[in-house]
């Protein structure tokens, strides 16, 4: 018999994608993630995609990220398990459109964000909050659903369904390495208890644990960045000029460049960075006065000196209580905590002007150190063929200042070690009370963020310090030296924030009146809520951006606002197998207004093998607390960018190739991001045990909330050339800041098509096999980046500033089961990008575009349930052993460069065994 269930409108695209498991049909009301109506059947016209528990065991994954990388339709996700820096959070991203348009929801309601925001950024649920323990499935929704849910739900909602009425006992540990012995571990473990039984005993009582501990792995141990040189030939690996040894800014030369530098002055590093010779118009070296040796260089291989993945511990506990009141009626009680403790490595300080707080008049401070000093590389600049009139900039007192830049290595790397903590109470009673089902809840949700730093050095000291002519930036220090900059050094803790977000929310549905197709029904709802932000730097000099190198000025944010809502929706089963459904919800912000946004969907089963769906509605995000109360705050570009107007005869000057300093700047003003959508679709089950889903999605943003970013605005000329005037520049000409204000930007468009296969297969004594296909297709995704500017396609592409969509993706999975065995296989695929000219040059300094190769990895799974109450699990993540495919930007959800950590994982061959025990 053929069964449209939630399941029906998607593949388990996970390795176990089999299981296909689809939920048993009961007689009780259920509800269903997207609709508010409690119903017997859980069909639906809205394209959900279900996740089981036993999916989840089956692919081997050992937390909720591991889980939704796997889906088509999550694209370019954030993750802090392959970032080197960074707040150390996760993030999901349907249909690619940002985390702050995918709505996180925990049995059916709200967490709080990550309380570390920043203007015209991501405020969006930490996946790591999730009990990882506790979930029993997972409902995807593919389809845009502010009409129920509000604000965020404008690419879907992703809903963390926990265990219910659980009654027995298991734990499980895990364990896993790399192949190569490179770094990357992880070890953990989880526990489930649950105890009663609502029927008999009149209640139930679970309660799960989860930990997860992973290991650092260094860039330098597998040196991605390394094949830029076959991938891109001509190239230079991604390099910064602010390098170990430092440079004299105003030769543009290393000492330790050369070789018998002079006492005190190291050679450059051949692990950590590269020697460049400039070449003039003719492609000759650029020679030194004495027109012998050339002009040479370190320029430092920053991707080699930081983590491809950090250190982290990340746990969970989750508590509920269920308790009967009477045959229909049941109040609970649930509370969970998380933690997330992640250490992630940059590449030590980098040291020069531009790297600091920009002046109040736009210019840069001078990093100058005395011509005096006993470090100071005199005699190689003479047998050069230099003079004094050639280095020193500035003349103070009588004494001699040249400029320099350098990177701090021997203060070793910039340290964030972060501690992200989520705690939430939920209280409620459901039930049938006059006919009407009932939920009620009171929600409070807390997110806590701790940040603490190291290896980090403030401006102003560490200037002073320089100016002594007792720190050395072209080798060792000694005690005198190192004694100075501990005391120009930012140590310890300089962010401790909240986010909390509580809700009291009522929900009540019945059915009204027979149809010809069924029972007519009707929900309406409640949603009182109030969110609050208190974002306070703790050390005066981070919020003020005073730390050389870092995120740049904090300010502190502290806000508030009240949201209260009404919603409906109303099911009309009209003729037989059809069903209509309308829903709308009006919100009503304390800070800027109201949204109203209505909903109507469509279903037709005109037999049993066939259904047809289609839904159409609107959507809206509000901007965040940050967006429109946040004081201006500095930071930087991601990416290194050229300056097409450096001034005259300064084309080689470092300061045209770096990246800039960026300004941001909320506003009060700004408007709702406003969404419309519309999709359809249809799945066939032609014989048994094959079902087939094909849908069109097309989703229009309008008012985007952004920035135009500073990345963004220096990589596409036609941004440069509209919005030239919020580049700010010193008296000197270089760049001194980008303007980029959050504002109300133009349109989105993007649309494409998602494919959903699945199939059971019985071979009598060889078992059976299950196979999955879940796939993607990105058609549009169209962009305007500023107000009545024309539209960009991204489709395939990575331009600069905006993270790559790919055309297509998708996941195919085999389960085969023979008596006590299971074997699950699966590929994960991603098609490759064309990354620009511009983002090539800038990185690896070839002015031609690069197509990035597909991400192709296949997963395999083996589990055998022979001995009593075990369970054992052997597999392999990227069982091939693929490497990441080069990229040439750093930005892709990493810091780290030469792959996209957005998208592949930079171990190779991963082999895990996993040991479940059912003790009750």
């Amino acid at each position: 018999m053929f069964k449209v269930t939630t399941i029906s409108s998607a593949i388990l695209a996970l390795a176990a994608g089999s299981a296909l498991a689809q939920e048993s049909q009961k007689l009780e009301r259920i509800q269903i993630t997207g609709s508010s109506i409690k119903r017997v059947e859980s069909e639906t016209a809205l394209p959900v995609t279900v996740i089981s528990r036993d999916a989840i065991e089956k692919s081997g994954a050992v937390n909720v990220e591991d889980i939704l990388r796997r889906l088509s339709v999550n694209s370019a996700q954030l993750s802090d398990s392959t970032q080197g820096a960074g707040y150390a959070t996760s993030n999901a991203n349907l249909r690619g459109l940002g985390a702050n348009s995918t709505l996180v929801l925990l049995n059916g309601r709200r967490l709080a964000g990550h309380p570390f925001g920043s203007i015209g950024g991501s405020v969006a649920v930490d996946l790591n909050s999730i009990p990882f323990a506790a979930i029993e499935r997972i409902e995807v929704l593919r389809d845009g659903a502010s009409a129920i849910y509000g604000t965020d739900a404008v690419a879907g909602v992703i809903n963390f369904i926990t265990r219910k009425d659980y009654d027995k006992g298991e734990l499980t540990v895990r364990y896993g390495a790399p192949e190569k012995n490179v770094g990357g571990k992880e070890h953990g473990g989880s526990i489930a208890f649950g105890t009663g039984n609502l029927d008999k005993d009149g209640y139930n009582f679970l309660v799960t644990a989860n930990i997860k501990e992973q290991t650092r792995l260094e860039a330098n141990k597998q040196g991605w960045y390394w094949r830029h040189a076959t991938e891109v030939p001509g190239s230079i690996p991604p390099t910064s000029f602010r390098a170990y040894p430092g440079r004299l800014m105003e030769l543009g030369i290393t000492p330790g460049a050369y070789s018998n530098p002079g006492a005190n002055m190291a050679a450059c590093d051949p692990a950590n960075t590269v020697v460049q010779t400039p070449k003039d118009d003719n492609g000759n070296p650029v020679k030194t006065p004495n027109g012998v040796d050339n002009v040479m260089r370190c320029r430092a291989i920053y991707a080699a000196m930081l983590d491809n993945l950090p250190d982290s511990t990340k746990t969970d506990l989750f508590v509920r209580g269920t308790f009967r009141i009477d045959a229909d009626n049941q109040w609970f009680v649930e509370a969970s905590a998380a933690r997330n403790h992640t250490t992630g490595r940059a590449a030590p300080t980098p040291i020069d002007g531009s790297a600091m707080k920009v002046r109040e008049d736009g210019n840069y401070p001078n990093v100058l150190m005395p011509v005096t000093s006993k470090y100071f590389p005199t005699a190689l600049l003479t047998r050069l063929g230099y003079t004094p009139a050639d280095y020193v900039t500035t003349t103070i007192d009588g004494v001699g200042y040249s400029e320099i830049a350098y990177r701090s290595v021997d203060r070793g790397n910039r340290v964030s070690d972060n501690n992200n903590e989520q705690y939430r109470v939920v209280v409620g009673a459901n039930g049938l009370f006059s006919g009407w089902d009932y939920d009620i809840g009171l929600n409070i949700a807390q997110a806590r963020g701790t940040l603490n730093y190291s290896g980090y050095l403030l401006e102003e000291p560490f200037l002073a310090a320089l100016k002594t002519g007792n720190v050395n930036p072209f080798g060792a220090n000694d005690a005198a030296g190192v004694k100075l900059l501990d005391a120009a050094a930012l140590e310890g803790t300089v962010r401790k924030s909240k986010g909390t977000t509580a809700v009291f929310d009522a929900k009540f549905s019945r059915e009204l009146m027979k149809m010809d197709g069924g029972s007519m029904a009707i929900a309406v709802g409640i949603d009182l809520r109030r969110e609050k932000a208190d974002d306070k730097p703790t050390n005066i000099e981070y919020s003020k951006g005073s730390h050389i190198g870092g995120e740049g000025s904090v300010p502190a944010t502290s806000a508030s606002r009240n949201i209260s809502a009404i919603y409906s929706e109303l099911s009309i089963p009209f003729a037989k197998g059809w069903e209509a459904a309308v829903a709308a919800r009006y919100d009503k912000y304390s800070d800027f207004g109201g949204s109203f946004n209505p909903r109507v969907a469509l279903r037709f089963q005109p037999s049993k093998e066939m259904l047809f769906r289609a839904s159409a509605g609107t959507g809206f995000r509000a901007p965040t607390l940050w967006d429109v109360n946040s004081p201006v705050s500095n930071t930087n570009t991601a990416d290194p960018q050229v300056d097409p107007d450096c001034p005259a005869g300064f084309k080689d000057d470092p300061r045209c190739n770096t990246q800039f300093n960026v300004r941001l700047s909320s506003d009060k003003n700004l408007k709702p991001e406003k969404s419309r959508q519309f999709a359809f679709g249809a799945v066939f089950e032609p014989i048994r045990e094959l079902s087939i889903a094909v849908d069109y999605w097309n989703i229009q943003k309008k008012d985007q909330i952004g920035v135009i970013s500073g990345d963004t605005l220096m990589a596409e000329p036609g941004l440069y050339t509209k919005y030239k005037s919020r580049v700010k520049r010193t008296t000197a000409g270089f760049i001194s800041y980008i303007e980029t204000p959050v504002e109300n930007l133009g349109e989105l468009k993007t649309s494409g098509i998602d494919i959903d296969i699945k199939s059971g297969l019985q071979l009598g004594a060889f078992g059976k096999l299950g196979v999955g296909f879940a796939a993607t297709r990105t058609l549009k995704y169209s962009l305007q980046n500023g107000k009545d500017l024309p539209f960009t396609d991204y489709v395939g592409k990575s331009l600069g500033g905006n993270p790559p969509v790919p055309e297509w993706q998708h996941t195919l999975s085999f389960d085969w089961t023979l008596g006590s065995w299971n074997v699950a296989l699966e590929n994960v695929f991603t098609k490759g990008w064309e990354e620009s000219a511009a983002v090539v040059n800038t990185n690896l300094g070839v002015d031609a575009p690069y197509q990035v190769k597909n991400t192709s990895r296949w997963n395999l799974a083996v589990a055998y349930r022979g001995f009593k109450d075990l369970r054992l699990t052997l597999g392999a993540r990227n069982a091939f052993d693929q490497d990441p495919p080069f990229v040439a930007s750093s930005s892709y959800g990493s810091h780290a460069a030469g792959f996209a950590g957005s998208f592949a994982d930079p171990r190779g061959r991963f082999i895990y065994g996993t040991v479940t025990y059912q003790f009750k």
